[in-house]
């Protein structure tokens, strides 16, 4: 069973969101002036680079009051706001900014900064381009508005700016983990490859150029290569969540369970309020036969979220090996209610109706079943062996002959 069919478990969106350039430029008066307004101007910068940002605001509040067309007030009061988040003030800063001096370069930069922290992203895009078109090689703009495309998920225009931005800045901080990243989601793996590889060379103790040649690997079934990757993310990092959490289901995947568990039990401990870890750990322990540990992982996800995955399935799945079919019959419930075409919690449920020998229910899901998938051999199968208990032994017959060859009459 592929656990990864239906997860993305690699960490992108922290690699994406995490990553956004975000530049400071604070403007320094002359020293030793004894003006008023050049004093609350080199306040607020020295509150600012001590990380006091009330302060800095109050300083370069006041050098506004003195000098409201002070454009170097007002930016660097942008840039304030910006670092606490107070993202409406910020824009309305830069705003002032452009009307006070519109050639001045990166105010649209900083204004695509706080759209895309606030996942306005055409807005951001638009600040981005316009700062290019005065600067074609901003490498800032550049890599944000890749950045942008990548979480818009149009990957060819985002590898299409990276390529720019390197053969502008080839030592520009992540642009060959980003490259690999684009290309990976494009189905280029062998030269998702190269980029990682590059990647490492250019920063050898960051882990995630590691884990995605791990993950590429994994799914060409060359799990030594992918171990060795892998295992050499963990010596740079041991104490990474998501570097365990790779090797866990690495080790899950080629069923080397009590080593999957090592590894599992770790993420869990480094970060407990991941249902990722929860939800592989629950499945390692089951596939040792290890019902109870695999229903306390699982039950401990539906503890933190309502639901996750499919969850109430492998419940379900749990509680009837334990042959506690009112329990089974919950969570498939459960789980058929957040997802209807989960085909094997369709089964599993028809399959527990019948051996409670509730017939009717049972063809009833079965039907349903076979709506979405109409040759299911098991479907079918089960459907006869429903009829046979009715003694509709023509329609058994029916049924059975469609199992027999494949669902097609």
């Amino acid at each position: 069973m592929n656990l990864r069919k239906s997860i993305n478990h690699l960490p992108d969106l922290k690699m994406l969101i995490g990553c956004v350039c975000l530049f400071i430029f604070c403007f320094s008066s002359p020293l030793f002036s004894q003006d008023k307004f050049t004093i609350h101007l080199n306040l607020g910068v020295a509150y600012y680079h001590q990380g006091k940002y009330e302060r800095s605001e109050e300083e370069f509040k006041k050098a506004i009051q003195l000098n409201p067309e002070s454009f170097e007030a007002h930016y660097n009061l942008s840039l304030v706001y910006l670092v606490q988040k107070k993202f409406s003030l910020a824009e309305e800063e830069l705003l002032k900014c452009l009307n006070l001096n519109p050639d001045y370069p990166k105010i649209h930069f900083q204004l695509g900064n706080i759209y895309f922290y606030q996942k306005l992203y055409p807005k951001a895009v638009a600040e981005y381009k316009k700062e290019l078109s005065r600067n074609p090689s901003h490498t800032p703009s550049l890599y944000n508005l890749a950045k942008v495309f990548q979480i818009q998920r149009d990957f060819g225009e985002a590898e299409k700016i990276l390529r720019k931005l390197q053969s502008i800045s080839p030592d520009f901080p992540g642009v060959y983990k980003d490259l690999g990243q684009v290309c990976y989601q494009q189905g280029k793996k062998s030269e998702a490859c190269k980029f990682f590889q590059k990647a490492i060379e250019k920063n050898p103790t960051d882990t995630d150029p590691y884990l995605y040649l791990g993950k590429i690997y994994q799914e060409e079934k060359n799990y030594q290569k992918a171990e060795k990757v892998i295992l050499k993310a963990l010596e740079i990092n041991p104490d990474s969540f998501y570097v365990r959490l790779e090797l866990g289901y690495l080790y899950l995947e080629i069923e080397k369970y009590s080593l999957a568990l090592i590894h599992l039990k770790k993420a869990t401990q480094i970060n407990p309020d991941d249902p990722l870890a929860h939800y592989y750990l629950g499945y390692t322990f089951s596939q040792m036969g290890k019902l109870d540990e695999a229903i306390a992982q699982y039950s401990l996800i539906l503890n933190k979220k309502e639901k996750f995955e499919d969850t109430f399935y492998r419940l379900g799945n749990l509680y009837y090996e334990k042959k506690d079919y009112k329990k089974a019959l919950s969570f498939y419930l459960k789980e058929i209610e957040v997802n209807p075409r989960n085909t094997a919690a369709l089964f599993n449920l028809a399959n527990v109706y019948f051996k409670k020998g509730k017939l009717d229910e049972a063809e009833s899901v079965l039907k349903k079943l076979l709506e979405i998938t109409p040759d299911d051999p098991l479907a079918h199968s089960l459907l006869g062996d429903i009829y046979m208990k009715k003694n509709m032994y023509d329609r058994a017959i029916e049924e059975y002959g469609k199992a027999e060859g494949g669902g097609k009459e």
